[in-house]
């Protein structure tokens, strides 16, 4: 059992381990969000890193397959040349789903205060 405290009345309430949601207080009837603090990350520059290692692992996955389609052999040498050169545009479209991350992990966390 978790005791938690109403947002509305702040009287102490009793929920089962493992429920979280939309709940109605049984003191003043007003209904209340729970959520289990489990399922929310702990930590979002770890999740923010991870998703910029995911993104830019995919960018250089399909600058090579790319290539290999286009040149064969070349290129295993030519990967790291046409990363290098478009470096300017690929860093920052494998920095984009880690921003939107942490934009929209801002966001939530300004609208639960």
């Amino acid at each position: 059992m978790v005791e938690i405290q109403c947002p509305h009345c702040e009287d102490d309430i009793e929920l089962e381990d493992g429920v979280f949601g939309l709940f109605d207080c049984p003191y003043c009837n007003q209904e209340f969000e729970w959520e289990d603090d489990e399922s929310l990350p702990s930590n979002p520059i770890t999740i923010f890193v991870k998703i910029f290692l995911l993104s830019t692992s995919f960018i250089i996955l399909v600058v090579f397959v790319i290539l290999l389609f286009l040149g064969g052999g070349e290129a295993i040498v030519l990967t790291p040349y046409i990363l290098l050169i478009l470096s300017p545009v690929l860093i920052p479209l494998a920095l984009l789903p880690s921003c939107i991350y942490l934009f929209r992990h801002r966001i939530q966390k300004i609208s639960n205060n």
